[in-house]
């Protein structure tokens, strides 16, 4: 899936400002906003937001290949004069479309920092990290990685592996480290392309806390292998030194 990075950041505005996307005509009550939900259930299709809000889909999404369990990343749109949405609104019923599926895996704990687990480099997460948009929480236990790689053809030949290493947790500090490694069958990969990854991290936090006396992290660091030439995946084009992508680990509770 080949995607604009202006896309990432109408998501990184929905996500963290809670910002909707209106028509530019003042009178259109058309509502539009682009998020992250859960398919809990079809026939309607409803996708469950974090937070709680469903979103009733009132168009077919029979093609799409959903099911209940599944993550998709999608805009849905309603009109605001014929449905009042406050605060205390549990479903808006809406027209939805699908950005992307997205693949729930878990961060796993390999040594060496999960070096096996890469064949090529990544061109960088999300809108880099220097920027507001690096990775986002789904929940208190689930992270969403916007991957920006090179492809050629076929997105499902790319995976992306999420580990932690317990050399790492040996050494008791308040920083959570996960390393995001890139594994490619593709033969020549060439253009550009993003892709959202939601991993669980119960596993990684879990031994976090066994490692420092049940605390959870004050932050957490994803690191990623990327390349110095944006027309190259080999390896040897590699940074000197992994980038490090740094989010504030906000729960708390």
């Amino acid at each position: 899936m080949k995607m604009a990075k202006f896309k990432i950041w109408m998501v990184a505005l929905t996500l963290i400002m809670g910002a909707s996307l209106t028509s530019c005509v003042e009178t259109d009550p058309t509502v539009t906003q682009v998020t992250f939900g859960q398919v809990t259930s079809f026939m309607p299709t409803v996708i469950t937001i974090p937070g709680g809000l469903q979103i009733t889909a009132v168009n077919s999404l029979a093609d799409k290949d959903l099911y209940p369990g599944d993550y998709v990343y999608f805009q849905y749109s309603y009109n605001s004069d014929e449905q009042k949405v406050d605060e205390n609104t549990k479903n808006i019923n809406a027209t939805v479309i699908i950005g992307e599926k997205i693949t729930n895996s878990y961060a796993i704990e390999a040594e060496n920092k999960g070096e096996e687990y890469e064949n090529v480099t990544m061109l960088q997460i999300g809108n880099g990290p220097e920027s507001n948009l690096r990775f986002m929480y789904y929940d208190k236990s689930k992270i969403i990685v916007p991957v920006i790689f090179l492809a050629e053809k076929e997105i499902s030949k790319h995976t992306f592996t999420l580990v932690y290493d317990q050399a790492d947790l040996e050494e008791r500090s308040e920083e959570l480290k996960l390393y995001l490694r890139h594994n490619s069958s593709e033969e020549d990969s060439k253009s550009q392309a993003t892709s959202y990854k939601l991993f669980s991290i119960d596993n990684a936090l879990s031994e976090f806390a066994n490692a420092n006396n049940g605390k959870k992290p004050e932050k957490i660091t994803i690191y990623a292998n990327e390349t110095k030439n944006f027309n190259s995946d080999d390896l040897k084009d590699k940074k000197d030194e992994l980038t490090a992508y740094t989010v504030e680990y906000i729960y708390k509770d």
